[in-house]
């Protein structure tokens, strides 16, 4: 009689029904979790390249984020210049219309309220800081002092030689690193952008109080008619109303650059994102097509295995008697 023994091959059947079990699991896992492995030992070989593709990902889209506020800002700079922009040349069409119509009637009041307008422009905060006002952004870029017509008019000194009687803020402007490469000097001071506008509306006010004639011969209350003096000393104050509107434009135009520059940026940053994101994706996430096909071939051959079990635990020595 020959004796049959089936112990080592249950054994290796049951073998092959755990590693069966093992890649049905790990199919159904892949295609649950959209990963091909769990964890980076699953995916060795690309753990360095995967974790610097994240790394890089996760970095632009911090710039991206932090950019946003900075375009924020810009968009505040450009509004507030532009309004800047509209009280110069207000002034100097009103100027140009006392000078053609030879009456100076309401033009102190006028003078009076650009003044107040053009402080309160300057006086811009933005959740709470002063935005014209350099690194100082807790003061106001105006000294206590002179933010009042009265003020202003009291000040002796040209502002565009002696800016400290008006202006307050330091010369440190804001700035932004919008990318790893490049850092963006954004601020506007308002020193820079208010002291011709400032001072001509601070002569205009003394030589209206005739506190100061400017190398004229008279001074005084611009009424109707207007004296040669008056009518005289206004047109000279053109220029520098010109001048100005120009400092305001050069300020708006530069922050024009910055506004175009940080698109640019974000655009770039965009596309980096998305390349990193499918590279990533490549990398990482399971191909659900494949996964699916392996789950299924993968659950045959487990059942396959069960059968073969099956078989084998009904088979008896007096089959082979």
């Amino acid at each position: 009689m020959t004796r049959i023994a089936t112990l080592g091959q249950s054994q290796m059947l049951l073998r092959d029904v755990l590693r069966n079990e093992d890649k049905v699991f790990e199919s159904q896992r892949q295609i649950t979790s959209g990963y091909k492995s769990k964890d980076y030992k699953g995916m060795a070989i690309d753990v360095t390249t995967l974790s610097g593709a994240k790394t890089l990902k996760a970095n632009a889209e911090t710039f991206q984020h932090d950019n946003t506020e900075v375009a924020r800002r810009l968009e505040l700079y450009d509004a507030n210049l532009g309004s800047m922009r509209d009280l110069a040349q207000g002034i100097r069409d009103d100027v140009l219309s006392a000078i053609n119509g030879n009456t100076g009637v309401a033009l102190r009041q006028k003078i009076d309220d650009y003044f107040q307008s053009a402080a309160s422009i300057l006086n811009t905060r933005d959740n709470g800081r002063y935005i014209f006002s350099g690194s100082r952004t807790d003061v106001s870029p105006l000294v206590a002092g002179a933010q009042t017509p009265a003020g202003l008019a009291a000040l002796t000194n040209d502002l565009t030689t002696t800016p400290t009687d008006l202006f307050q803020n330091n010369d440190l402007t804001q700035s932004a690193r919008i990318d790893q490469a490049l850092t963006l000097n954004f601020g506007v001071l308002a020193s820079d952008v208010g002291d011709e506008f400032m001072e001509t509306l601070r002569r205009l006010m003394r030589f209206d109080d005739g506190t100061q004639n400017f190398g004229f011969a008279t001074s005084g209350p611009i009424g109707q008619p207007m004296t040669d003096d008056q009518r005289n000393f206004l047109t000279a104050e053109l220029g520098r109303l010109n001048a100005a509107i120009e400092d305001v434009n050069d300020a708006q135009a530069t922050n024009g650059v910055h506004q175009r520059t940080l698109e640019d940026i974000q655009a770039r940053l965009g596309n980096d994102v998305t390349f990193v994101t499918k590279f990533i994706a490549d990398l990482q996430d399971a191909d659900m097509g494949v996964a699916v096909s392996n789950l299924q071939q993968d659950q045959l051959a487990l059942e396959a295995s069960f059968r073969t079990v099956g078989q084998l635990s009904k088979t008896s020595l007096l089959d082979y008697i």
